[in-house]
Order: C-alpha cells, then structure tokens, then sequence
C-alpha cells in the first residue's frame, strides 16, 4: 500500500472521519477552538482517497507575549485513530510521526507525545525521527471484574468513604454552565501547582461543557455537602473502547478534610462509569517509573493496576536534541 498525509488546521476542512478515539476525533478542534495559546491540528493519512488513520496534535504558546517558536510546544496525546481493519499501524503510525516532526519543526521548540500505553508502540517511528524517552506510569482501573470497584479498595479508603456518605457528602453530575466558574476556580486552586503542564484557560473548560458534555462524550461530576461544592472531576468518554478518562480531579483537602472529598469523589467517579457499563477507568499520566510517587501510591489504593509506558519528547534544537538522546537513551 501507499499512504499519504495531509495537514489540516480547522475542523470544516476534514474529510468526514468517525469520532472513535476521544483524543484524535474531529471534535477535538472544538475543544481547543476560540482559544488564542492553542493552534490544533490533525494529520490524516490516506489510502487513495479513503481516509485510514489520524492523529491530532495541539501546539500550545507558554507566553502570552512572545510568539517565538522557543515558547511553543506540540503535545500528542495516545495513539491515533485507525479507520478500518487489518491495516499496517506501525507503519502508518511511522509515517504520520514523521510527518508531524517536518510540520512543526520550525514552529515549536518541544514536541511531546504521552500516554501511548504501550511502551513499545512505535518505536521505530520514535527513533527514526530522533525522539528520546523516559520511563513513564499509566494506571487504569478493570471495571469489569468479578470483583467491584468497592471490594477493590482498601480497608482505609472503605472507611473514608463511609464516613463521608454518612456526613451528607453526595456527588451529582453537572447539567448547567452556571457552576462552571466556581468549578474553575476550584480546579485551578487545587491542580495548577501540581500538574506537569500548562494549565488550560477558561475556554477551555466552557468548551468542553459544550461540546462534550452536551453531546455525551464527557462529564463532569461535581460533590457537594450542604449545597456547597467540596470536589469533582471532568472525564472523557470514549464510547467505541468503553473507556472513562480521568482528565482532572479536585478536592478541597485543607477546609473539608475529615470529608475526604478527593477519595469521595474518584471512588464514586469510578462506581458510577462501572454501572453505566464501561469496561475501563484510565488515570493515564501519573508519573515516573521507579519513582517513589505519592500520586500513584494514591490512586493504586483505589483498586487499579500500575503499568510501564513511555513518553517520547523531541527537541528542535539539534544540539540540544543531540545531548538529551545521550543522557535518557
């Protein structure tokens, strides 16, 4: 077979593509759309004229000010969107990653790809193109065991979320934009000292309500106690794999403390996507392998299992580039 690439910047361009993977669908432009620090882009690669694979990619700019590519970065984030059987992943996967190094090369100083779940999911492509890795953790939650997410925890979290239930706390799911700004504000409080990336900006949040809750390809679950909001967290749904993704969580430790809002919250986030019928609750990116990580000995007590995978990064600056792939590799 012969395959090639396009580059597509809006979403209107696109030729039509299913919405199979939730982070390389078509409505990934609408998350990121209206948003000055963000400029989306989708790489399809073709068979002729019938589309077979995509990958979305998202350059962010990290001043506000300064437009030079040194403050730019390009995050991919798990693998891409395959349309059809029996085709060659790999190679298509080579083809679009070497593609997307020739789009962006001049316009970002860092390209970073994460959450790929299998550490040696295109390798090849990776080292052809002169990216280094660094031993990364995934842990995903079976939501279809024997065994329920409840008699999966442990003895201590049983207890904490107990106590909770027994105080009053409850969990809803969010139906009106009216909470939406105490919501980001509580997340950003919470999250942005300790997330490795930028954090997003209010847009991204409204778009999100919009196009994806809306049209259920997300949630955001909010928990409260006496009308006020303690914790929630925002998920992604991918219908098509029966995958819930975790894509932020918050709870207000300090004030509600002997609440336990985060443990409250992620448990009855888990419990909830398990009776609705999905098949797996991802907390993709937690940390380093080998790392004494509170964040992974966290979430490993909610019953989930620890998994190696990588991240691939690729700088722009050859030397620079150069002297990375000999110290990580």
């Amino acid at each position: 077979m012969t395959f090639s690439v396009k580059t597509y910047h809006h979403k209107e361009d696109l030729p039509p593509l299913e919405e199979n993977r939730f982070f390389h669908s078509p409505s990934c432009f609408d998350l990121y759309g209206n948003i000055p620090a963000y400029r989306p882009l989708m790489l399809v690669a073709f068979d002729d004229e019938r589309p077979v694979a995509a990958l979305f990619a998202i350059i962010i700019r990290k001043n506000r000010l300064l437009h030079n590519s040194l403050f730019r970065r390009c995050i991919i984030t798990q693998a891409p969107s395959f349309y059809g059987r029996n085709l060659p992943q790999i190679e298509l996967f080579d083809l679009l990653i070497t593609h997307l190094v020739e789009e962006v090369k001049h316009k970002v100083f860092l390209i970073r790809y994460e959450n790929l779940g299998n550490a040696i999911f295109g390798y090849k492509g990776f080292r052809e193109n002169h990216f280094f890795s660094v031993k990364w953790i995934n842990i995903c939650n079976s939501l279809q065991r024997k065994r329920k997410i409840w008699d999966q925890l442990s003895p201590s979290r049983k207890n904490q979320v107990n106590r909770a239930m027994k105080k009053g706390v409850r969990m809803e799911e969010m139906r009106s934009e009216d909470d939406l700004p105490e919501i980001y504000k509580l997340i950003r409080n919470t999250n942005q000292k300790k997330i490795r990336r930028r954090f997003p900006p209010y847009a991204y949040f409204e778009n999100f309500f919009h196009h994806y809750v809306k049209k259920g390809r997300g949630k955001i679950l909010l928990t409260r106690y006496q009308g006020k909001i303690i914790g929630g967290a925002i998920l992604g749904i991918e219908k098509r794999n029966s995958v819930v993704y975790c894509l932020y969580y918050w709870g207000k430790s300090r004030r509600y403390k002997p609440l336990y809002p985060t443990i409250f919250t992620l448990y009855s986030a888990m419990k909830r996507s398990e009776e609705e019928g999905f098949h797996y609750f991802d907390f993709m990116d937690v940390g380093f392998l080998h790392k004494n990580s509170g964040r992974a000995h966290f979430l490993l007590q909610f019953g989930g299992k620890q998994r190696a995978t990588r991240r691939w990064y690729r700088f722009n600056w050859s030397l620079l580039n150069f002297f990375a792939n000999r110290i990580y590799d």
